[in-house]
């Protein structure tokens, strides 16, 4: 199951619609060669890449319908027919126009065209008695009336109603088909009503999955858990599966910035075990808490494949790195011990790690100069033709008077290649919503933004909150890892129950 952020937004629908049959003649309706078109068209437009030359090529034959139409009126005298066409005729030019220049608009200005033929032919029908075709007028105002809502809208609950409308739309054609006759068309409607269908199956399990979602990521007053929390960091890990690569990521907490949950016990931990095992038992610093988030760490190389640590002391990886099995290899964002920096551990049994093509910015963050951002890039082992994977592992600053989510989204954005998965994970410090506006406001359209559950208690508010995310671009399939994927000991099912009110 993938955690996709809402796919279908303002003049982006997942899928292309038009009336074909406003772009041909309505003339000689027998014609075999019109009447396979017609049938066709639809069925072609899935295919994404022909959406545009679909557009173009039957944008510029409603002209020419258009034209011919008006011609013909102008003949005839028929001042009402001449102005209706005349409206019709500069309406399709437009759209053909915006077609070229802008796609979304003229699909808009099509779409509109579309609701005001079926309104003529409803006027029609309703003066000439015919109940059957003011239904399918009626039906197919109400469908592109939707449609055009999703154009200008976007949502996935506009996609579903719409893909569900097209689908009775089509049913209904497809008994007045049949009734004439005509077969190739009766059975081409009912084959797109199956496409649609399923189409909109789709979009139904994507809401489903936002809603799990936003109720794992809906915010909880906990308020000062203190001795409840048993677990040994203040954020909980999250991880994620993107094309058969299990991906860990957490802050473990410095032991540098213990003061923040003892002294001034900003998260109501104080007394908890984050506190309890603050307790040094080495020259260098290591603490009780260190050894045992080692072992956490060490435990979850038996099911991922990479992990990315936030927050690690010198002390922590030390003890780390001798925990860790032969097969495993730590990349540091600094050789030279420092107070605090990020890591990212991998199995070089199934990656390679490519320094060359990696790097440790410092610029990344203009409003926040010098504050170092992980990115390593690695390659797979044995899976010939597969992406290499962009692993960029940060912790955020959190002043959310910056813009530094804006700053890190661009930097991912400007970083991220088509050839290759990337993959930004860390300490986010802001929930999911703000870093979905950051991503978006980028240029990002096709990704997938993992928040699994709450990792973290909000300082002010006491509430739980998520900031821990993953973001995947240019992956096939993603999903994300259970809690006892992510974490084999430790008891992070009772804490993240704790997150969620269980207190």
């Amino acid at each position: 199951m993938t955690a996709v952020v809402n796919p279908v937004r303002p003049l982006n629908p997942p899928y292309s619609h038009r009336e074909y049959s406003h772009d041909l003649p309505q003339e000689d309706s027998s014609n075999i060669y019109k009447r396979v078109t017609l049938v066709a068209l639809p069925f072609l437009s899935l295919y994404q890449p022909l959406n545009l030359p679909i557009s173009l090529g039957m944008g510029s034959t409603r002209i020419w319908t258009s034209t011919n139409q008006l011609m013909n009126d102008i003949q005839s005298g028929d001042c009402k027919k001449i102005s209706f066409d005349l409206l019709q005729t500069t309406v399709a030019v437009i759209a053909l126009a915006s077609t070229i220049f802008a796609h979304p608009i003229g699909r808009i200005l099509t779409t509109s065209q579309d609701i005001i033929f079926e309104l003529s032919d409803l006027i029609q029908s309703l003066q000439n008695g015919d109940t059957e075709a003011s239904l399918i007028s009626l039906t197919k105002i109400i469908n592109n009336a939707f449609y055009l809502a999703l154009l200008c809208h976007g949502g996935l609950e506009l996609s579903i109603v719409s893909f569900v409308m097209q689908a009775i739309t089509l049913v209904i054609s497809s008994r007045e088909e049949f009734k004439k006759g005509h077969g190739l068309e009766g059975y081409g409607n009912l084959l797109m009503v199956a496409v649609r269908l399923i189409q909109g199956y789709s979009q139904l399990k994507l809401l489903q999955r936002q809603w799990e979602i936003e109720e794992a990521t809906k915010r909880i007053v906990v308020g000062d858990l203190h001795e409840k929390w048993q677990f040994p960091s203040d954020h909980l890990p999250v991880g994620i599966e993107v094309d058969g690569i299990k991906i860990i990521s957490w802050n473990v907490l410095n032991n540098a910035f213990m003061e923040w949950v003892t002294t001034k016990d900003s998260q109501g931990l104080n007394g908890s075990m984050i506190s309890d095992l603050d307790k040094v038992i080495q020259p260098n610093g290591l603490t009780q808490r260190d050894l045992i988030v080692a072992d956490m760490v060490a435990s979850m190389t038996a099911s991922g494949n990479v992990v990315a640590l936030q927050e690690c002391g010198a002390p922590f990886l030390e003890a780390l790195q001798a925990k860790l099995p032969s097969h495993w290899q730590m990349v540091k964002s600094f050789e030279n011990p420092r107070k605090d920096q990020d890591v990212i551990l991998f199995d070089q049994s199934r990656l390679t790690y490519q320094p060359d093509q990696s790097e440790v910015t410092r610029n990344s963050y203009p409003s926040v100069p010098d504050r170092p951002l992980q990115n390593a890039l690695f390659s797979r082992i044995g899976e010939e033709n597969s992406r290499d994977l962009r692993i960029i592992n940060a912790h955020i600053p959190g002043d959310p008077i910056l813009p530094v989510r804006e700053e890190f989204a661009k930097y991912v954005h400007d970083t991220h290649s088509n050839n290759q998965i990337t993959i930004a994970l860390g300490d986010n410090n802001f929930e999911r919503d703000e870093m979905i506006r950051a991503y978006e406001s980028v240029g990002f359209l096709e990704y997938s933004l993992h928040t699994p559950w709450k990792t973290n208690i909000d300082p002010y508010g006491r509430y739980s909150k998520a900031i821990d995310h993953i973001f995947v671009a240019g992956g096939d399939f993603s999903r994300d890892l259970t809690p006892e994927e992510v974490l084999q000991n430790g008891n992070l099912q009772e804490t993240l129950d704790l997150l969620n009110g269980a207190v």
